[in-house]
């Protein structure tokens, strides 16, 4: 996936942390978004399926007998010639992040990221201690670098609350923001649910003082009403209050 390869360069350009790492990507004016995806029978897949403990069945392609394997061959390729991303290597990454506390907040494709980055680091390290739990989330930490990898399920990452006119997204309220600001890494994914349409939409809008109902044409609405600048705008502010 684009956004979890680019979100594994940004920590691995530096052993700062996020913050630092994703400066010194933004100092060199490299753009890594635009590019294409190009074979590497080399250095990929990073892990095999069978092997990773924490794949989830429904997922595990090659299990269920999927007979070609040249889509686990290819490696994301930024066109700007300034942009240089290396291999990625998970002892690495568990020493550069040693102690700390990285969370997927998202829907279904944070949830594929999680599980993604889960297989890479087993695969890099198979025999570490590694401990599994649910409660409160989803949490595997691998015990000898005090890493831990955290999914936070959230598909507006606002408030949803029951109202007399149906279910709200509260615009004004983000409660989860306070178990995120304890984290040291957060990695945010929310769009697809914002253009869901009809009976599975259903949601009113609640912004400053004023409901507002969703219409079947999403895509207008959110433009018109630029929903989504409010939660980047919110989710900013939120980590600006919060030091890494």
């Amino acid at each position: 996936m684009i956004r979890l390869a680019l979100v594994l360069a940004a920590l691995m350009a530096a052993g700062r942390g996020a913050a630092a790492a994703a400066n010194s990507i933004t100092q060199q004016r490299c753009d890594l978004y635009q590019g294409s995806w190009v074979p590497d029978s080399a250095d990929c897949p990073l892990y095999d399926s069978s092997a990773c403990p924490f794949i989830r069945k429904e997922f595990d392609c090659l299990k269920y007998g999927r007979p070609d394997h040249q889509y686990l061959q290819y490696r994301w390729q930024p066109s700007d010639a300034a942009c240089s991303l290396p291999r990625f290597n998970g002892l690495e990454f568990l020493m550069k992040m040693k102690g700390k506390k990285i969370m997927f907040v998202g829907d279904s494709l944070s949830m594929n990221q999680y599980d993604s980055l889960l297989c890479m680091l087993h695969a890099a390290a198979p025999n570490s201690n590694i401990t599994r739990d649910s409660q409160p989330l989803p949490t595997v930490t691998f015990q000898d670098y005090g890493v831990s990898i955290i999914l936070f399920t959230s598909h507006y990452l606002v408030d949803i609350q029951q109202d007399k006119i149906g279910p709200v997204l509260n615009l004004n309220s983000m409660s989860s923001g306070n178990l995120w600001k304890q984290m040291d890494v957060l990695i945010f994914n929310t769009w697809l649910w914002w253009y869901r349409t009809g009976p599975k939409q259903g949601y009113y809008i609640y912004l400053g003082s004023i409901y507002h109902q969703m219409p079947n044409d999403n895509k207008i609405f959110i433009k018109k009403n630029d929903y989504y600048n409010v939660i980047n705008n919110a989710l900013i502010m939120m980590l600006m209050m919060q030091q890494f």
